[in-house]
């Protein structure tokens, strides 16, 4: 394997058996000799310019970026950093908005929404556009996005002063394995002057299948990429894109805008996880896994399973209408060895990667066949229909950020009128029922119990 500048100069580090007078603390012991700190010639993420920048420079060209900056702490850290892009870029073309608005799919990840806090902008949400609510599926509709961002111009119109709004921000693929049409979408908010960003954490390997659909191909200005999540990373190793066609200077103040929502002492572990990583990248392994799993979910269906989604790498069960819900049939998956990503009532969701040997796919099958042939996967119910809008907004995100909060349960017929004071979000990212300073209705009750959450947060 070619080894990543950074992986040479830890190696070369470790091979000169130093005395090791500096932090981390375990001095290389306990089997982590590959973690250092900012030691001469090992660079420094926040002021890169040597083997860090390599691996930096490195990554830009493996996804076709004008600049991509390297994150030990997930794209918890990157999307806050977007944000802040965003916010400073409307701020230097004019923008005059004491609180600019985020135009944002409702399936944002929780980060999105702290960033808000933190920042002071506004979201505006995008409700889901399916005809039944699921937590973990969003689509957004192009026609969708045009009608939202006209609505939020005219509405600046009427009280006399410049658009408020800052960025738009989708989340794809979700959790489900959907894929928006990114191109339509980001075609349209530049057409309106605005930055498109797109959380991509869950397609990061979307770059190396056949046909190229990675968000920032397709019209993104800016992506966050979990790279732990589909490439062979050290859970926390993320990556922040920007594309060539975005505007000019986005990328000046990339290294500041991470830097404010990070550790000053990022993890070379997770760091040299990225780079060496990178240099893993098969483009076939990633083309063969998905002509595979097109086999197996060509199986799946002929033992009577429903699936969903159409992302390349993740195998989704449709359960809804089954007498079966998602998390017995994890269990069942379970008792065989098999750990799937996530289940709820009405999906169970597996996502692959080339390191999934041949044999795991086989287990898989065979598993599935089992479960099939001794359990009823016919739609015996009728699937639960839950509607959903956008909850009553009292308040914004950051105007309760320091209120006195207290717990409430979700059975508690009082909660219907209360304002929520955090968001309930299951596994982001997801669509959030209810975000901090929206109001409780009976709907967003039922869908709370429906999903088995059973408490939450109101102001006092």
């Amino acid at each position: 394997m070619k080894r990543s500048p950074l992986g040479k100069f830890i190696e070369e580090y470790k091979n000169s058996d130093p005395v090791r007078l500096h932090m981390p603390g375990h001095k290389g012991a306990f089997g982590y000799e590959d973690d250092i700190t900012e030691i001469a010639g090992a660079d420094s993420l926040y002021e890169a310019c040597g083997v860090l920048s390599e691996a930096e420079e490195d990554a830009a060209r493996l996804f076709g970026s004008r600049r991509t900056f390297l994150s030990a702490e997930g794209s918890s850290q990157v999307i806050k950093a977007m944000c802040f892009l965003a916010l400073k870029h409307f701020r230097k073309n004019g923008g005059e908005a004491e609180h600019p608005v985020i135009l944002a799919s409702r399936n944002a990840h929780k980060s999105f929404i702290c960033a808000s806090m933190l920042l002071g902008f506004d979201i505006r949400w995008m409700s889901p556009e399916d005809t039944d609510f699921s937590l973990c599926r969003c689509e957004l509709h192009p026609e969708t996005l045009e009608a939202h961002i006209n609505a939020l111009n005219e509405e600046s119109q009427k009280k006399n002063r410049k658009s408020m709004l800052a960025a738009v921000f989708v989340t794809s693929p979700d959790y489900l394995g959907n894929l928006l049409d990114i191109q339509a979408l980001a075609s349209i908010a530049h057409r309106h002057g605005l930055l498109f960003l797109c959380d991509n954490a869950h397609g990061a390997y979307l770059k190396f299948l056949g046909t190229d659909l990675h968000p920032l191909s397709l019209g993104a200005d800016m992506t966050s990429d979990s790279a732990h999540k589909t490439l062979p990373v050290l859970t926390g190793g993320a990556l922040l894109h920007i594309s060539k066609n975005a505007p000019e200077g986005l990328e000046d103040d990339a290294k500041n805008a991470l830097l404010m929502f990070g550790s000053t002492s990022p993890s070379y572990l997770i760091m040299q996880s990225v780079a060496e990583g990178l240099k893993l990248i098969n483009r076939e392994g990633y083309e063969e896994t998905a002509e595979d799993l097109r086999a197996v979910k060509e199986k799946l269906a002929s033992f009577g399973y429903r699936l969903y989604g159409n992302e390349p790498l993740k195998i989704v069960i449709d359960l809804r209408g089954c007498a079966l819900r998602g998390p017995e049939l994890s269990d069942l998956f379970r008792k065989q060895g098999i750990e799937c990503e996530y289940a709820d009532p009405d999906f169970l969701v597996t996502m692959w990667t080339p390191y999934n040997s041949p044999k795991d796919m086989l287990r898989f099958t065979e598993a599935a066949e089992k479960i099939s042939a001794s359990t009823d996967l016919s739609r015996s119910l009728e699937a639960q229909k839950i509607l959903f809008k956008i909850p009553k907004v009292r308040y914004m995100p950051r105007e309760i950020m320091y209120l006195p909060h207290r717990t409430l349960s979700s059975d508690d017929p009082s909660l219907i009128g209360k304002t929520a004071a955090d968001a309930l979000i299951a596994c982001p990212p997801a669509v959030s029922p209810i975000v901090g300073g929206e109001v409780f209705d009976e709907n967003i009750v039922k869908i709370l119990r429906y999903y088995g959450f059973k408490t939450a947060e109101v102001l006092q």
